[in-house]
């Protein structure tokens, strides 16, 4: 977090839409982490501004359940919800089915514009070299899963599915980064898959798109929902060795003084 937001925001109107983002960025990519306290007053004076845009910026990413109240405390990191991605995976399978064949229809009637083509072959190319690269870095696998996808809302040529989406991904890019999906041979498989759907669209496939993109995100889905459950379990029960073994102490400690 500290490399993110130590250097002061520019004193311009766009405050709060600044904060917000640094904010989102280190919540998205794990520097702040599940249950991290956030007080208005320390980030306030780290970033060079006063409270009241870093109030704002909270009450944003609160909406969108990513902050959460947290008594005297402020506020803090909310926990990933497991049910939540669930059934965002769910949703987005369907929408994303929608977005994909308007797109390979657009396509398929010359209606695409070649700004919009070449952005989804650009993606492609870029989340390709990100994973074949010497040693991936995690963050820049997932945002360049997330550019990819929203490349294909945008060659919808319907914005609501890009604007529906984009409150949306922030959960998506928590939950990846949270399961290390880079990690194994999801990258490779995953912008595999992501070259077929890229293809069958471009080649103005329909119901071939519409399967691909299909089977892509209901294998995501399980996976995800699989590998979250792990890492959540497992954290529940470091927590609960650590409070066990601080009780241990506490009651040796006790004894001591008998």
């Amino acid at each position: 977090m500290e490399n993110r937001i130590q250097h002061s925001v520019e004193a311009t109107p766009q405050y709060i839409d600044q904060v917000f983002h640094l904010l989102l960025d280190s919540i998205v990519l794990g520097e702040l982490q599940p249950g991290q306290r956030v007080r208005q007053g320390e980030l306030a004076d780290r970033l060079g501004v006063s409270r009241q845009p870093v109030s704002h910026a909270l009450q944003l990413l609160k909406q969108q359940g990513l902050v959460r109240e947290a008594g005297k405390q402020g506020v803090e990191v909310a926990p990933i919800d497991l049910e939540y991605i669930v059934h965002l995976y769910r949703a987005r399978t369907a929408l994303e089915g929608m977005a994909v064949m308007l797109a390979t229809s657009r396509v398929r009637g010359n209606e695409a514009l070649a700004v919009q083509t070449d952005e989804l072959r650009s993606a492609l190319e870029a989340g390709s070299e990100a994973c074949g690269a010497a040693n991936p870095t995690l963050p820049a696998l997932v945002k360049a899963d997330a550019r990819f996808h929203n490349a294909l809302y945008r060659l919808s040529g319907n914005p609501v599915i890009e604007q529906m989406m984009s409150a949306q991904w922030p959960h998506l890019m928590r939950s990846m980064m949270a399961t290390y999906l880079g990690e194994g041979d999801w990258p490779k498989r995953a912008w595999e898959e992501h070259g077929l759907i890229a293809q069958a669209v471009l080649a103005g496939n329909i119901d071939e798109a519409h399967d691909l993109i299909t089977r892509h995100l209901q294998r995501a889905g399980s996976e995800s929902h699989q590998r979250l459950r792990a890492v959540l379990d497992s954290k529940q029960v470091a927590q609960s060795v650590t409070g066990r073994q601080s009780l241990m102490i506490v009651a040796a400690s006790a004894g001591g003084h008998e």
